[in-house]
């Protein structure tokens, strides 16, 4: 009877549904057949420890000097102070891929391709290992939710939040990029702490650093997840000074994860210290980083060139959810706002607040997982109202998804630009999948040695100020 009422539980066919949308797409469109369509840009980076350490034996990348395109006509690293050239990202994602490299590795010879990390067989294991990562998110984070939530609410939001988001964009057409790899740590993640603070035990805590350390690997910046895990179902400053105290009972558990999470760091630190001659190295190029003392925040919401709540409108529903959850379940209610405007702070700073060329506010992807409880608590409270209201708001809610869906099918098309979007032309191709005859004069570039400085205008705003140049 138990293994029938899987079978036929709603959330897990919500699952399947998720899954089969998601290979049917990358099998239509098989965007392995082009090496640049997988393995680009920040892929680039992401995946060049592998085929420099396994295929060319050559972490110092010594190779590029004779050679500069074999890591991609793209690939751009940094110059370290003892003149080694830097993979300027973590090997984190490296090692996300590594089983779905290894096993392309091992075939692609058997099937007549070149072994050199970049034909057909590497680029579409990394496509597989994007569906097998937002697999994994899927099923944590259902097994999160439905200790929380109706099963039917479970089910809609596992649907909302992957293919009426840009989730949807960076499983298919961009599926190496890091934010599905995240969002399924970030659910693994959530599913384990929330475990642990019920039974805590010593798998727990190992299996929690491992995650926990890959997360920070994988994306630094992510670091802040912990807010989430410390301020877990804490409602007043009592239960603050409790979970302290719990912290400091279990001294032995935490001191274990920061020893996992040390140990997976480590073979960056070796990596630096080989190629920089420092153990901690930034790698990003000097010009990138982050103005705290000017976030964008209005910009990461609102902006008609990426803003969030313009391109993926239907998470709207999961900001006020935020707010139901303070008064339906309070104990969701301060990790969950305190986590995410801080993450909110920090996507807000970087220099380049819309993150290059792509679909919406992608960096948010990584946090949906956590958004979720928020649309799961404005669903759930939806249901419970009386009938007009509550046609009312399922009509906006029904509205805004196919919205939100709309737009995968406008960017994939062109009638929502990479990186230039204004008002106009949002709403002059608005109806279109394929850009308006004068779309493109609408289109309004970012100028990005301003940005470098903190300073956000267009290119053709360049002649405003020239002492900011």
């Amino acid at each position: 009877m138990k293994a029938y009422n899987k079978l036929f539980d709603i959330s897990n066919w919500a699952i399947i549904i998720i899954l089969s949308v998601v290979l049917s797409i990358n099998f239509y469109h098989a965007h392995w057949n082009k090496t640049e369509n997988i393995i680009g840009h920040d892929p680039l980076s992401y995946y060049a420890y592998l085929p420099a350490a396994i295929i060319y034996n050559d972490l110092s990348l010594d190779f590029l000097k004779e050679d500069k395109d074999r890591l991609g006509k793209k690939f751009w690293g940094k110059q370290s102070p003892t003149g080694n050239t830097v993979i300027i990202t973590s090997y984190g994602m490296s090692l996300l891929y590594s089983p779905f490299f290894l096993m392309a590795h091992a075939s692609a010879d058997l099937f007549g391709y070149d072994s050199n990390g970049y034909t057909k067989p590497y680029c579409f294991a990394l496509v597989m290992s994007s569906v097998f990562y937002l697999l994994l998110g899927l099923i944590f984070l259902r097994k999160l939710l439905i200790k929380y939530f109706p099963n039917l609410i479970v089910a809609i939001t596992l649907l909302t939040i992957t293919l009426a988001t840009n989730l949807l964009w960076y499983v298919t057409f961009e599926a190496a990029m890091s934010h599905v790899y995240s969002f399924g740590l970030f659910s693994i993640f959530m599913f384990l702490f929330d475990k642990w603070f019920e039974k805590k035990n010593i798998k727990t805590t190992i299996l929690i650093g491992m995650v926990l350390g890959i997360i920070t690997l994988v994306r630094p910046t992510n670091t802040i997840i912990v807010v989430l895990f410390i301020f877990w179902k804490v409602t007043t400053w009592e239960q603050l000074m409790n979970r302290i105290l719990f912290f400091l009972k279990s001294w032995h558990h935490i001191l274990v994860m920061i020893i996992i999470i040390f140990l997976i760091w480590i073979p960056q630190f070796v990596y630096w210290k080989f190629i920089s001659g420092s153990y901690l190295y930034y790698s990003y190029p000097d010009s990138m980083g982050f103005f705290f003392n000017n976030p964008q925040l209005i910009n990461t919401m609102f902006s008609w060139r990426k803003g969030l709540l313009i391109y993926t409108p239907v998470m709207v529903f999961s900001l006020i959810g935020i707010i139901i959850l303070y008064f339906k379940n309070k104990q969701f209610f301060y990790p969950i706002l305190i986590y995410w405007l801080a993450t909110w702070y920090i996507i807000s700073s970087w220099w380049d607040w819309w993150y290059g060329g792509g679909f919406g506010m992608r960096p948010f992807i990584d946090s949906y997982c956590v958004l979720a409880f928020g649309l799961a608590a404005f669903l759930t409270w939806v249901s419970k109202l009386k009938t007009l209201p509550k046609s009312v708001l399922i009509s906006m809610f029904v509205i805004i998804t196919i919205i939100s869906s709309w737009h995968f099918r406008r960017y994939q098309r062109g009638s929502i630009h990479w990186v230039g979007m204004t008002k106009e032309a949002y709403f002059n191709s608005f109806w279109r999948v394929t850009p308006a005859p004068n779309f493109y004069e609408k289109i309004r570039m970012p100028d990005y040695k301003l940005a470098k400085k903190g300073i956000y205008r267009y290119e053709d705003e360049r002649n405003m100020d020239p002492e900011n140049h």
